[in-house]
């Protein structure tokens, strides 16, 4: 773990303008002292002195220079504006009246004077590294070979391309360049960082984060989201239907029906990894298959992506953008304590920008530990610097009876800031797994996706109040932290944060509108005035503003500093919650007192009792030094004594199930005693009496059989009743689907004691839907295609004392008929050819379809028609003249052949006709598949840039259907970003097991044929070794001969790599190349096998097959295509072309000619190509000249 960069004790003086010490100690006497990076600093009162042409100002670029100003005072809006109509501006505030800033290196010094600016400071180098780094420390993730991989800031406003060459010159490669973002991932010598900071176009350099480490049961109704989402018509039902959640984690969620028609996994890769699918069960899980295990927001869309540590990546900035995600939750941590970094700017960044955007995190696991920020292990430790953000929610990890688990990290954030924000229950809770099944969850990991469905459910909530619109994630993340339960110390702690999330609560806040909004600027202020009625137990203000992000390496992160001032009908005042950060175990477990905060932003106040009668909410701009800051003030107001929030509505309990009941209520004295009613209050049984300082019980459900059950809370002379009734009833069982026939469906079960009817559910779009009822222990379904799968589950009823049982778990039917028979019933089982057996580049005659015929009836059958037919051809119709008896089943070939010379896809539909087939739903099979009808000519190249995986005609085999060959985004042999193929053999959990993608045919011709490809790859260890094969075939795949077959250190491209290795550079990749000669004159086939060892990933790119035929007059026959992809025209260049007798086509993906080119249309070897009438997909451009044709790929979109 790196040390934080507190305590030197040395004082530089770096020139005249700038004095800085390294300690904690007052720097001055005066007021001006500046703390950025954990450092003091002093600017001179230098205006009459300061040269901007001197060597001290360093930080230029285009004519432009950086610098810190310094005001006298925080200027007010007017003087913010008037500076930077006047060519100042003003880039990021500081401290104390502190900005970096940006301006013409010929600006008048009487700009500043005018503006009351007290003195200005170069940007030296020093500001701008990470002080580990700038000492020569770096962590052993960060460090490669003699280098450091670093993350470089680019000043905005820079184009990117054009300081390469200067970064170069400066011994700095670019590894990775997030477009869009002035932020790159580069390499440096290590003995070199220290003078980056001179390149003036340089913001900030600090290490990349340390690799994202995961956080690993339900807790609906510790949450109180079961009150948001009650399932019955008269309560309210909050799914988050309608909100975009974004789960960033491990790979690929699923597959399991608790996502049926809401989830896209379109930008995740991996699969094998369930952190994900926990995460994702908790947040979004709709709870099909088992109702027990229903999450926060059951009705929200889920996108799911991998985890990128500095939230840059595309899946994530895409879909935050264009509107499809409004929360996203990481429940990764890198780092530990780690002040104010890159990824705190960007996250910060990404929800000032996008205000309706809220990333919900987990706070971490590591809350026992010491990560330096002074008070010693256990406090101080929240993981990763994205959870350090002012404008996100970081969260503490609980048990489900609300107790904080040890390993829960804890606060403050690096700046004394209260961190967690906020608690919610992750361990042991029960969520989804992969292929329909569940998994024990646990850690922050599970905490962080309950607050981001109950954020989901409050989004909904909010539109639904609202006309559609999407609510301010400011007044969500207000809402939320203002209306918990209080835990741990009275007020906020820096444990538990603000409170126990209570989504009820904040539900009622929303629907009533319980808040209000304005903006203040500096020096300002406003008054609200808000009423509270008589009898209220509780009133909390909260005043929440959304903070811009702070500088790279901030000391305090705040920026907009607003104060808030309480003042109740007698005048009396109140100030907000405050907390001690001083670095001191002692002090940061102490409770909050009340006081003036200059840290967070958010302060609260709380009455307990309070008079009724108008208050007065003052909201001041305290230090308001970047525009107007927007705010929010939410309130709560808290009428009852007691309130029972589970069971509250309509709930279906078990006998002899452990439920656990919750309720709420302020701090007082006096016990609680708690009671069930089986028949709707008329009397009561005792429960069982428990201690004031508890609001859940674990009732063992007693036997009785209702329809009526309530539960009753008392404490002295108060008491809460659950709202409205709930059932207690046995659940059905022994449910199974007893027979399916063409066009019915039977399920059965058994009686359920008292049962007057059973709801039959089937898995529906997207949940569980009733499909029909029954009074008997039978219900028959008409269905339509007997072969579709179908989950189902049961409920039993009772009308009379109306009570309803939980939904069975669900049970699951792969399809097809069972247990109906039929006299007459042929089925064509399979078309038993392959796609080679027809096409004339491996059989001149073609070949001859083949079936599998089954007799499914009962009666013997024989002298029917067999039918194929072929896409675009006639009917072939021959007769089967044999007999079959039942359950017999026969191969039959057709006499006819099927020959087929044209490349393309094609149909061919086979079929058996039999007088009356009792069932014609299995008369038919269908068969898919593309030919190459001609043996494509080389050169050829392939380098996976098109649209989809694989190409045209080649075809991938996956044996074990586990992780296989799979196209990914990487940075490619020329440093930089590809797609490549890739096998994931990191997570591949097997020894021996081959994966391979096989190409089209190809006709090799010359005297001399090459194929080469790239090749990107790490071993584990020594003791790991996967290995790679290239086989060819001459004879359409009949027999196979190895051409290319190494593992082990032979196979690697680099040293062995201990985690999920991925190319980051060109020096990556090698370039491996085999010898054809052998095949001259021959079509052939390549598959490039993949075997597996327990070890680490395989890349490959730009297969490349050639021969002497492309040299001589023909060589190089350059052809260029941009943009592409295009979506209107394109621009086709062809370069050292010295002949004009030359062929244009371009073909679709079916091998189709949709356009010639004309020689004619090039001028200077150009022309453009209009295709902005093609349908968007994939097509090839092909240029022959003479024997030599080139074949690019072109994407319309």
């Amino acid at each position: 773990m790196k040390n934080s960069t507190r305590l030197f004790a040395k004082t530089i003086l770096f020139s005249a303008l700038c004095l800085f010490s390294f300690d904690g100690s007052v720097f001055s006497q005066s007021d001006f002292g500046i703390n950025f990076k954990h450092q003091k600093f002093e600017i001179s009162a230098n205006l009459s002195s300061v040269d901007f042409s001197s060597e001290d100002f360093k930080s230029k670029y285009d004519g432009y220079t950086y610098a810190w100003i310094q005001f006298n005072e925080i200027p007010n809006l007017e003087t913010q504006t008037a500076i930077q109509n006047s060519g100042v501006e003003l880039i990021n505030y500081i401290s104390n009246r502190t900005y970096l800033a940006r301006f013409n290196s010929n600006l008048s010094k009487d700009v500043f004077v005018e503006n009351d600016v007290r003195g200005i400071s170069p940007v030296v180098n020093e500001m701008k590294i990470e002080s580990e780094i700038g000492n020569g420390n770096v962590n052993p993730w960060a460090i490669d070979g003699q280098n450091a991989k670093l993350t470089m800031i680019i000043y905005d406003g820079i184009v990117i391309k054009e300081i390469i060459p200067q970064l170069q010159v400066a011994g700095v490669e670019i590894l990775n360049h997030y477009r869009g973002h002035q932020v790159l991932e580069v390499s440096v010598p290590i003995s070199e960082i220290s003078g980056i900071g001179d390149l003036g176009f340089v913001k900030w350099v600090e290490e990349i984060p340390s690799p994202p480490e995961k956080e690993d049961s339900r807790g609906k109704s510790l949450h109180r989201s079961n009150g948001l989402d009650t399932q019955t018509p008269t309560g309210r039902n909050y799914t988050g239907a309608g909100i975009g959640v974004l789960v960033r984690d491990d790979g690929i969620v699923g597959p399991h029906i608790d996502f049926e028609g809401r989830i896209d996994n379109s930008t995740a890769t991996g699969s094998g990894q369930t952190h994900g699918d926990g995460v994702a069960g908790i947040l979004t899980g709709a709870g099909n298959l088992d109702p027990t295990k229903r999450g926060m927001a059951a009705g929200a869309n889920l996108y799911v992506s991998n985890y990128g540590s500095n939230f840059l990546d595309g899946a994530t900035t895409t879909r935050i953008n264009n509107g499809t995600v409004q929360i996203t939750n990481s429940s990764y941590g890198d780092g530990c304590n780690g002040g104010y970094t890159n990824n705190t700017v960007n996250v910060d960044n990404q929800i000032f920008n996008n205000p309706t955007l809220l990333h919900v995190f987990s706070c971490g696991n590591s809350g026992t530990s010491n990560c330096s920020y002074g008070a010693g292990s256990g406090w101080g430790n929240i993981t990763g610097g994205h959870k350090q953000g002012k404008n996100v929610i970081a969260t503490a990890n609980l048990y489900y009876d609300g107790s904080l688990v040890n390993s829960s990290s804890r606060g403050p954030a690096y700046d004394g800031r209260i961190k967690p924000d906020i608690a919610a229950n992750g361990q042991n809770q029960l969520s989804t797994d992969e292929n329909n099944t569940y998994l024990s969850f646990g850690g922050t990991s599970g905490a962080s996706p309950g607050i981001a469905g109950i954020s989901a459910q409050l989004y909904e909530a909010y539109k639904d109040a609202n006309a559609g619109v999407l609510p301010p994630s400011a007044l969500i993340k207000a809402t939320l932290l203002n209306t918990t339960n209080d835990a741990g110390n009275v007020g906020p702690d820096f444990k538990f944060g603000w409170g126990i999330v209570n989504g009820l609560r904040a539900g009622l806040l929303i629907e009533e509108g319980r808040h209000l909004t304005s903006s203040v600027s500096h020096g300002n202020s406003n008054s609200h005035s808000i009423s509270v009625p008589i009898g209220a137990k509780q009133v909390r203000f909260m005043l929440y503003w959304m903070d811009p992000a702070a500088l790279n390496g901030a000391s305090s992160a705040l920026i907009n500093d607003l104060d808030l001032v309480v003042t109740d009908p007698s005048s009396g005042s109140y100030l907000p919650w405050i907390l001690d950060p001083t670095s001191n175990a002692t002090n940061l477990n102490l409770p909050a007192t009340n006081g003036a905060d200059h840290l967070n932003n958010m302060e609260q106040v709380l009455i307990n009792n309070p008079a009724a009668g108008s208050y007065t909410i003052d909201v001041s701009g305290f230090a308001v030094p970047v525009g107007t800051q927007n705010y929010f003030v939410v309130y709560e107001i808290i009428t009852d004594e007691i309130t029972v929030t589970y069971p509250n509505r309509g709930e279906s309990f078990v006998p002899g199930e452990q439920e656990t009941i919750h309720w709420d209520a302020p701090a007082s004295s006096g016990s609680f005693t708690l009671e069930y009613s089986v028949n709707n209050g008329g009397t009561w049984s005792t429960i069982s009496t428990v201690p004031s300082i508890d609001r859940n019980y674990d009732w063992n459900v007693p036997s009785s059989v209702s329809g009526s059950a309530l539960v009753r809370v008392t404490r002295g002379a108060s008491s809460d009743v659950s709202d409205s009734i709930f059932s207690i009833a046995p659940l059905v069982t022994g449910q199974a689907i007893t027979q399916v026939c063409p066009t019915t469906m039977t399920f059965s079960w058994n009686s359920v004691a008292g049962a007057d009817s059973y709801d039959v559910y089937a898995l529906g779009t997207q949940y569980m839907e009733i499909i029909g009822n029954s009074a008997t222990t039978t219900y028959i379904h008409t269905i339509t295609n007997p072969t579709n799968p179908i989950w189902y589950a049961v409920v039993a009823k009772n009308s009379t004392n109306g009570w309803t049982s939980r939904r069975t778990i669900a049970s699951y039917y792969g399809g097809g008929l069972m247990n109906c028979a039929f006299p007459n019933d042929v089925e064509v089982v399979s078309i038993n050819n392959s796609s080679g057996d027809f096409s004339t580049l491996c059989n001149a005659s073609g070949g001859f379809p083949e079936i599998t015929i089954l007799n499914a009836g009962s009666a013997t059958i024989s002298n029917f028609p067999v039918t194929y037919q072929l896409t675009g051809q006639a009917l072939v119709t021959e007769t089967y003249t044999g007999t079959l008896v039942s359950g017999q089943q026969v191969n039959y070939t057709f006499t006819a052949p099927l020959s087929i010379s044209t490349t393309g896809n094609y149909t061919l539909t086979c079929s058996a006709f039999l007088s009356g087939d009792g069932n014609p739903t299995n008369d038919i099979q269908v068969m898919n598949f593309f030919v190459q009808g001609v043996a494509t000519t080389i050169p050829f190249l392939e380098d996976f840039e098109g649209s989809g995986f694989l190409p045209n005609g080649w075809s991938l085999v996956n044996p074990d259907t586990d992780i296989t060959w799979v196209e990914t985004s990487v940075t490619g042999s020329s440093g930089t970003p590809t797609q490549a193929a890739y096998v994931n053999n990191y997570s591949y959990n097997s020894s021996g097991e081959i994966d391979y993608f096989e190409t089209e045919a190809f006709s090799i011709g010359g005297t001399i044929a090459t194929m080469t490809f790239d090749l990107s790859k790490a071993q584990y260890s020594g003791t790991y070794d996967d290995s790679l094969k290239v086989d060819i075939s001459s004879d359409c795949g009949s027999t196979w001969t190895i051409i290319y077959a190494k593992g082990g250190t032979t196979l690697a491209t680099v040293a062995n790599v201990a985690g999920n290795f991925s190319p980051s550079s060109a020096n990556d990749w090698r370039n491996e190349s085999i010898d054809l000669s052998a095949y001259l004159g021959q079509n052939v086939l390549f598959r490039f096998i993949n075997v597996t060892d327990y070890s680490n990933s395989t890349y490959v790119d730009n297969i490349n097959v050639t021969s002497n035929l492309s040299l001589g007059e023909y060589s190089p026959l350059n052809v260029g295509i941009y943009p592409n992809p295009t979506t209107d025209k394109f621009t086709l260049a062809i370069g050292n072309l010295k002949q004009t007798d030359f062929e244009v086509l371009i073909m679709n993906n079916v091998g189709q000619i949709v356009k010639t080119i004309s020689t004619l249309e090039f001028q200077n070897k150009t022309t453009q190509v209009e295709i902005s009438n093609f349908a968007n997909g994939v097509y090839y451009v092909h240029v022959k000249a003479g024997d030599y044709t080139v074949v690019k790929k072109l994407i319309k979109k």
